[in-house]
């Protein structure tokens, strides 16, 4: 049975104004209305000819919006192009507070070139062109996963490259219910957060724990396992990519759908097995941490009023590893009862 022609211009119009500003949404949401109202009544057709005259939305979106697309292909150029700001903005932030910090409690630094040569220099570049490669591979991956679903869809129709390449507005997809939205702004934050804690942790594991000024010196006492670093980081690096996968499948799609609960699920579980691994299998707490901070701040933990009193490898562990379950169970748990109850 065809559409409502109520139905599929709404769609077809949805399909548009999700793709361009937000502030600019209702300004174009009424011009399409109109523009499809005013080609209707001049030109006679029906509704089907009038979209299918004005092309894939996608690709009507552009106008709006006046992008050029080279790097990555039309559909995500946008999108790509949006992410590697955000990107370039949150390392660049990450790397300048970490300078400034280091300049103010060792002064002595801004008068070594080896500082601007290896840390401001060097360790930015190697942060942005790392950033750089892992965007670009995984919008490249989306790219040719959207075009095997494709093929998938049409192979067992009798079709063509021109088959293919068509639209028409029997294509366009329904209008998602307002609770199977996923917030742009959710994403965001989870793709900033997973960056910068992604740069913390393969550039200056050192700085996340307690600080010292003494001497002219910095003193810095980290919780992590130093030591084992080598083995650690590769395990964090593959746990982070994951779950910046699974954000970014998240903003492209905007939606819950079934692509996106499996997503969810597959980096839920691999976040369970990531952790458990780093927690209950290395040695990913130092072994020192106690005793290196009563050192550094010149104190004594010898009382059960002291927090730090508490501080035991296996339990902290256990702690952690508790919350990480509870909640990635909980997103996934969200996940699936959108995408059964408002999904379709």
């Amino acid at each position: 049975m065809a559409m409502e022609k109520n139905e599929m211009m709404e769609r077809y119009i949805y399909e548009v104004i999700r793709r361009v500003p937000k502030k600019q949404r209702k300004e174009i949401q009424l011009e399409l209305e109109e523009l499809i109202s005013d080609m209707m009544e001049q030109e006679g057709a029906k509704l089907e000819a009038i979209l299918t005259k004005l092309g894939n939305p996608r690709e009507f979106a552009q106008k709006y919006s006046g992008r050029h697309n080279y790097l990555i292909g039309p559909e995500y150029y946008g999108d790509y192009c949006w992410m590697m700001k955000v990107f370039l903005i949150s390392a660049l932030a990450f790397h300048m507070v970490s300078i400034i910090f280091q300049a103010v409690f060792s002064p002595g630094l801004l008068l070594k070139v080896s500082f601007y040569v290896e840390t401001v220099f060097t360790d930015t570049l190697i942060s942005l062109i790392g950033g750089f490669g892992m965007l670009t591979l995984i919008f490249a991956v989306f790219e040719r996963y959207n075009v095997r679903v494709q093929i998938k869809i049409m192979k067992e129709e009798d079709w063509s490259v021109e088959k293919l390449k068509a639209w028409t507005p029997s294509k366009l997809p329904p209008v998602p219910d307002e609770k199977a939205r996923i917030s742009r702004g959710d994403c965001i934050v989870g793709i900033v957060f997973t960056l910068l804690f992604g740069l913390l942790l393969v550039f200056a594991p050192e700085w996340s724990a307690g600080i010292r000024a003494g001497d002219g010196n910095l003193k810095l006492v980290s919780p992590f396992n130093l030591e084992a670093w080598n083995v650690i980081l590769p395990i964090l690096v593959i746990d982070l990519a994951i779950e910046l996968v699974n954000e970014v499948m998240k903003l492209l799609t905007g939606r819950y759908c079934k692509k996106v609960m499996i997503s969810e699920i597959l980096s839920g579980i691999a976040e369970i097995i990531l952790s458990a691994l780093l927690l209950k299998a290395l040695p990913f707490w130092n072994p020192n941490f106690v005793r290196e901070l009563e050192e550094a701040f010149e104190v004594k933990v010898a009382s059960h009023g002291d927090l730090l009193f508490y501080w035991n490898d296996g339990l902290i562990s256990n702690i952690f590893l508790i919350g990480i379950v509870t909640v990635t169970l909980a997103e996934i748990g969200v996940t699936v009862y959108r995408t059964c109850r408002y999904g379709n």
